[in-house]
Formats: C-alpha cells, structure tokens, sequence
C-alpha cells in the first residue's frame, strides 16, 4: 500500500483558500442583496457559490490524500473516501497539465459528482503516482 498526500501548507493553498474565497463571495453576494443592491454578478455569484462548493465537498474534485493498494485506488478529503477497484475500472483517462503543474484524472464511468480528480504537483510522490496511472490507462486500452 502507498499513500500520496499534501503536505499541510500545500493542502491549505491548494484546497483550503479557494473554499475559503467561494465561501467569502457568497457572503459578499449576500450582503450585496441584502442591502438591495440589483446586481446580476451578486445573483450569478449566488446560484453558482452552493453548486461549487457541494461539488467540493461530494465530488471530491480535490483529494487530499490517495492510497493505492494492489487492489484500489481510494480518493479521500474531508472525511469521504471514493474508492475504485482496479478490476473493475474500465476507463483511466489522464490529462497532464505539465506547465501548470496539474493533472485531470477521469476514472470509471461518467458520474455528475465523482470520477474526476484534480491532482497538483504540490503531491508527495505525484510523478509515481501518475506515472502508476498513465501505466493503468495503457494496460487498460490493450485489453
């Protein structure tokens, strides 16, 4: 079993502000309202900001710690796990981001909350991991 996670400042940067800045612009389009100022980017702000965050916390789109066994490859942050078994994963697709430092991983069947991860360079052993992934996605497509 391997565990990849965060360090706790990258976790903080790369998961925690931008939580913390959706939660801030969902106040600010609060009290925009509140106050009964009419403005369509408080309302956008508003309707996107619950969606945005419900897709954080269900959808895991942002693990802060993967475990690969033999077995699965489990997702986990804030409490929720979402856990793959490699036999029965018929879809690995891996899109590298190299010159921002990210990758895009879309697993299994297409789902509207899970299946997609975001992954930073920020990672403890990112380069195996995906290294592991993209040697998946290839044994995956030969059969």
């Amino acid at each position: 079993m391997r565990i990849f996670q965060y360090t706790k400042t990258a976790k903080n940067m790369n998961i925690l502000v931008p939580i913390v800045l959706m939660v801030g612009l969902m106040l600010w389009a609060c009290y925009g309202l509140w106050n009964g100022e009419n403005m369509m980017l408080s309302k956008l702000v508003l309707y996107t900001m619950p969606v945005l965050l419900a897709s954080s916390f269900i959808g895991l789109h942002h693990p802060t710690r993967v475990t690969v066994t033999d077995e699965a490859i489990v997702f986990s942050a804030f409490g929720r796990n979402h856990s793959y078994r490699w036999d029965e994963l018929t879809f690995i697709h891996l899109r590298n981001y190299r010159y921002v430092g990210k990758s895009f991983i879309r697993l299994g069947k297409p789902q509207i909350l899970g299946g997609r991860y975001w992954l930073t360079n920020d990672l403890a052993g990112y380069n195996e991991l995906i290294a592991l992934l993209e040697q998946k996605s290839k044994e995956g497509e030969a059969q």
